[in-house]
Parts: C-alpha cells; sequence; structure tokens
C-alpha cells in the first residue's frame, strides 16, 4: 500500500512540475506556424480558381500573375485580402460564376487572413542606387496600380506629373503601409513597394 501511496505522490509531483514548465515556457506553446504567404497563399491564387487572374490575354480581372514573364503581382494580391476573407468566410467569388476554392485552400487562406498582417516572406528589399520614375516606379505602378477596376480603368490614370503634385498623398499612403491616404480606400503593400518608393521620393523623384 505505501509503494502505491510513493507512486502516486511522484506521478503527481511530475504533472505539476510538466504543467508549471509549460506555463513558464508558454511563449513556446503560442508561437504557432504561421502560414506562408509566398510559398502557401500565392500557388492558391496564381493557379486554379484564379485562373482569369493569370493570363494575359486582355480581361477584366486584376492580374495576380504575368505566365509569359514569371512574373507574380504580390501587391494585387494583398490588395484583394477583404475580398478574400469574404469568399472564404461564406462568401462566393467577387466575379460571380461557379468558381470555388477547395476545403484546403480555404482554410489556408483564412489562417492567413487571421494572422493579422499580410506576413510577407521576405517581400522587403533593400534599396541602393539611384532610382528614376521610367525605370523603378512604372513598373510598380503597371502591376500595382492600373487596371480595368484601377488606375486607367474606372479611376483616372496617374502619370508623372500627378505623383509628384501629389508627394504629400504617396508619403501618407507609404508611411501607413497603405492603410491611410489613398482616396480609393486603404491598400496592402507590399515592404519592396513602400522601400522603393520611399527612396525614390527621397533622391527628388527623378523622372
Amino acid at each position: 500500500m505505501k509503494k502505491k501511496i510513493t507512486l502516486a505522490a511522484l506521478a503527481t509531483s511530475l504533472m505539476v512540475y510538466l504543467f508549471s514548465s509549460c506555463y513558464q515556457n508558454k511563449e513556446d506553446i503560442l508561437e504557432l506556424p504561421r502560414v506562408s504567404f509566398r510559398s502557401e497563399v500565392v500557388p492558391i491564387v496564381t493557379a486554379g480558381p484564379c485562373g482569369c487572374h493569370n493570363t494575359s490575354v486582355n480581361v477584366r480581372a486584376v492580374l495576380f500573375s504575368d505566365q509569359r514573364t514569371n512574373t507574380i503581382f504580390y501587391d494585387a494580391i494583398l490588395a484583394r485580402r477583404g475580398a478574400f476573407s469574404s469568399w472564404v468566410n461564406g462568401g462566393t467569388h467577387p466575379g460571380a460564376g461557379a468558381i470555388d476554392f477547395s476545403l484546403t485552400e480555404k482554410n489556408i487562406i483564412k489562417k492567413w487572413i487571421d494572422q493579422g498582417e499580410p506576413y510577407d516572406d521576405g517581400a522587403g528589399c533593400t534599396v541602393s542606387g539611384n532610382l528614376t520614375y521610367t525605370a523603378d516606379i512604372v513598373p510598380i505602378y503597371t502591376t500595382s496600380c492600373k487596371g480595368a477596376t484601377c488606375h486607367g480603368g474606372i479611376a483616372a490614370p496617374i502619370d508623372y506629373a500627378k505623383m509628384v503634385a501629389k508627394k504629400d498623398v504617396l508619403l501618407t499612403i507609404l508611411n501607413s503601409g497603405g492603410n491611410q491616404g489613398h482616396p480609393g480606400g486603404a491598400l496592402s503593400l507590399t515592404t519592396c513597394t513602400v522601400n522603393k518608393m520611399k527612396a525614390w521620393i527621397a533622391q527628388g523623384q527623378p523622372q
């Protein structure tokens, strides 16, 4: 009997130690794996149900990638987090039609959105050297701002003169990560886009 009591006491002590140890190191428990934007979300939206967003054919859908040049337009994907959220939480494809993600794809996108920050997985970049509007800013404008439902479509096109004149507006947008300043609502911008445009403005917005 005494042996059983001793074993029970040891077991209880061990459990108390384990639970107290886990509690003291709760950061290790709370640090759950995050969904990767680049390696998990991007492959979903650049294939399958999002085929119309990844073709070079002239369509009204905003492009997520250009298959001809193997280019992925990260800002265009990030900017539509709200539409993805509505879709995967009981909604339907924003462009209508019988198009849907698989249950697994929906769960991945839900978790990514629930993480809060877009988490670009190193989408930031180190900017060096002289930047120009023609070489560095136009490509950003073309892939992130221009489209049938954006600037150059239902919204007014933007050129060099307008970007120079609206420098303060651009800085508000960039300094807030796209959350403030944009007349058409909040934007989701990659760190790389923000870094490049801020560096270009700091250099005097050379053409």
